[in-house]
């Protein structure tokens, strides 16, 4: 209930908060995909691609996950009571007029709880919350302007890529598609892409996503045949392996992710990686490893200023030439391609760690009996506006004095402690209550709370002790006796604080049908205002969709 209360009334200042988680996620991605290719250095390029491949997409996802999917892990601090008082702050219902001065404001929540506030603070909290919001979007604009940036650099890449496609004429000569079928019929391709010849083009490449295409430099009129199946082997080899997906998805991830270094890496990573298991794809189809690397340093070599577009995969580059020939010459290396079932466990192993990283949200650990929750000191503090003050409910059973303290307002500077307790005879009355149903045998069988509280709630006659069980219901009131109970209250207890007590518990039945039919009923037919208040907030904690009409 009270995760739900705070969710509803949270400031905006902690608006930044969910981009930092996105950008640690996106971080803790990366870092485990770049451990995992640093142990498999000996592996194949293939599962490395995979890696790479798999932990880029997952950068694309991790918004959507974080959004639609989130699993709370409580890993934060227990709500405190600061947090408890600004909440009251921001749902109270009424301000008093009269109070209003320069110094101090007060005001009054629905639970009748009031609080005292320096206008002061105010402001400079209001002063602060502008300058982070006028930051923030700054920030936001510098991103959006850079990122569209790249972006728009892609996309005339691409027209680049097609207009040296419109311009190139088909090779459709024999000395061109017998070699082309030839290593379609190796690659296991149900069909060859298309084979240009570019005037443009000074570097072979592939290109088109939707429609597989082969454009070569006019320098391959004069190539042997040696050399036209090794350039056709590597370049079909990314057609055969989809690369231009992956090469695609790195570069939407740098453009999304532009100011984060480990994103650069990870595409440079992922391009390299996919040279790479082309080169071995082409090994392991017949081609021989020192006549390959000659071909491919022939290529490079001839090559003084290769201007393929950033969207095309170029067959070499020159920066990142050295290692391909080195993995290509060393014998040592693993060149097989990963089979279908160590590719499919890679890359669900990956998915499901990026999906548990992406959907991971943190949450407030649960507060504990030294550090009671906001419920709790909720309670507290409307109770003392009331007169009247309510214990946590292990010390209602453990039959301790029962006390709490709250801050009232003293002065215009200062704020003291003052401790209310409740009535010593009431205590007792409580006290010898609890005992006779015990020893009557209710609640041995199960949790011995809950129906304790629920037999005082339904059975006694005092309304003070009826009002404090209906309170300390409201921790088990998941439970179907803690329900029932306060159910029964809501509905037919004569005493109205003990009606407005049990609308508050039921706020913790999550879910519960029961529950939402009772408040519901009370919210219409209630003749106590303070009831029906407590009994629409309550419904809307209970987050029962039919309930809001």
């Amino acid at each position: 209930m009270s995760q739900n209360f705070l969710s509803a009334v949270s400031l905006p200042i902690g608006s930044n908060i969910p981009m930092a988680m996105l950008l640690t996620k996106a971080t803790i991605i990366l870092l485990l995909a770049l451990a995992m290719t640093i142990v498999m250095q000996r592996a194949s390029a293939g599962s490395r691609h995979l890696v790479w491949l798999v932990s880029v997409a997952a950068l694309l996802f991790v918004p959507a996950l974080a959004a639609w999917g989130p699993l709370p892990v409580k890993v934060l601090p227990a709500p405190s009571t600061s947090s408890d008082q600004s909440s009251a702050v921001i749902g109270s219902k009424s301000m008093d007029a009269n109070a209003i001065r320069p110094e101090k404001v007060v005001l009054t929540a629905p639970s009748g709880e009031q609080v005292v506030a320096s206008s002061d603070n105010g402001v400079s909290a209001t002063i602060s919350e502008s300058g982070l919001k006028t930051g923030l979007s700054i920030l936001l604009l510098i991103w959006a302007a850079v990122m569209v940036a790249i972006a728009a650099s892609l996309g005339y890449a691409a027209l680049a890529v097609r207009r040296i496609v419109k311009r190139a004429r088909s090779l459709d000569s024999a000395d061109w598609l017998n070699p082309l079928w030839e290593v379609s019929d190796r690659l296991a391709l149900d069909e060859p892409p298309r084979l240009l010849r570019s005037e443009d083009a000074k570097m072979p490449f592939a290109c088109g996503l939707f429609t597989p295409t082969i454009v070569l430099p006019a320098e391959c009129d004069a190539w042997s045949l040696d050399r036209r199946r090794a350039v056709l082997l590597h370049e079909l080899a990314h057609v055969r392996r989809h690369d231009l997906i992956g090469h695609t998805l790195g570069r939407l991830a740098c453009a999304v992710y532009w100011f984060h270094p480990l994103v650069w890496t990870a595409a440079k990573r992922l391009r390299s990686e996919s040279e790479r298991a082309c080169d071995d794809l082409a090994l392991a189809c017949g081609a021989h490893a020192a006549d390959y690397a000659e071909h491919l340093l022939d290529i490079v070599t001839s090559v003084r200023r290769d201007s393929t577009p950033s969207v095309a995969l170029a067959m070499a580059r020159r920066k990142e030439f050295e290692g391909r020939m080195l993995a290509i010459l060393d014998p040592e290396l693993r060149h097989s391609s990963p089979s279908r079932r160590q590719s499919a466990t890679l890359i669900g192993s990956l998915a499901l760690i990026s999906i548990v990283v992406g959907a991971a949200a943190p949450a407030p650990r649960s507060p504990s009996r030294q550090n009671p929750g906001i419920s709790a000191k909720r309670v507290e503090s409307a109770s003392v506006a009331r007169g009247k003050a309510y214990p946590d409910s292990y010390k209602i059973i453990d039959g301790s004095r029962m006390h709490v303290n709250t801050q009232t307002a003293t002065s215009e500077s200062q704020r003291t402690s003052v401790s209310t307790s409740i009535n010593t005879v009431t205590a007792q009355r409580l006290r010898d209550v609890i005992t006779e149903h015990w020893n009557k045998g209710a609640g041995k069988d199960s949790d011995e709370r809950p129906a304790l509280l629920a037999k005082v709630l339904t059975t006694d006659k005092d309304a003070i002790l009826r009002r404090i069980a209906a309170w300390g219901l409201a921790e088990y009131a998941h439970t179907q006796v803690a329900a029932d109970a306060l159910v029964n209250a809501l509905r037919h207890d004569s005493d109205a604080s003990v009606r407005e007590m049990a609308a508050w518990a039921l706020a913790d039945a999550s879910r519960s049908s029961a529950a939402s039919d009772a408040l519901t009923a009370a919210l219409r037919g209630d003749a106590n205002v303070q009831v029906r208040v407590i009994s629409a907030w309550a419904l809307g904690s209970v987050g029962d969709r039919s309930a809001i009409g």
